[in-house]
């Protein structure tokens, strides 16, 4: 089970830390190459300080983020937000970008409430919208 005692906690907000050096790393890189107007980054930004600030939320209150009865791995969790960092450096669409850096900010908070049930419906959506960027192929012959 995921988030079971404080180090898995912390685990996920190093996770989450580094998602959000990796969305600062996009933003910046879409301004210089004219991807994103100004007011886009500037939304960007702010979804990219709140992503940091929850983060960092978690590492100060890493205990009372202890979630009892979340059916989720720590290892599918910690993967499922690995996986949105690596889309975040790829995402040309600036609407699935901020849709995506919200729903991790999103997880951050359900985490942050020690809730299971928030927890499952925000990793629900962060791996939508992963998925939603790499679709599979079909199953039919």
């Amino acid at each position: 089970m995921a988030l079971e005692n404080e180090r898995d906690v912390e685990a996920v907000a190093q996770c989450l830390s580094e998602c959000a050096d990796a969305v600062h790393e996009r933003i910046k890189a879409a301004i210089k190459n004219r991807e994103i107007e100004r007011d886009q980054a500037q939304s960007l930004f702010q979804e990219e300080s709140l992503l940091r600030r929850r983060a960092n939320g978690l590492y100060i209150d890493a205990a009372k983020g202890v979630v009892a009865g979340l059916a989720e791995s720590q290892a599918d969790l910690l993967a499922a937000i690995d996986n949105a960092k690596e889309q975040i450096g790829q995402i040309k669409e600036v609407a699935r970008f901020i849709d995506l850096v919200a729903d991790l900010a999103v997880l951050a908070a359900a985490v942050g409430a020690g809730k299971p049930a928030p927890i499952v419906a925000a990793l629900k959506e962060v791996r939508e919208g992963v998925e939603a960027m790499n679709p599979q192929p079909s199953d039919v012959v």
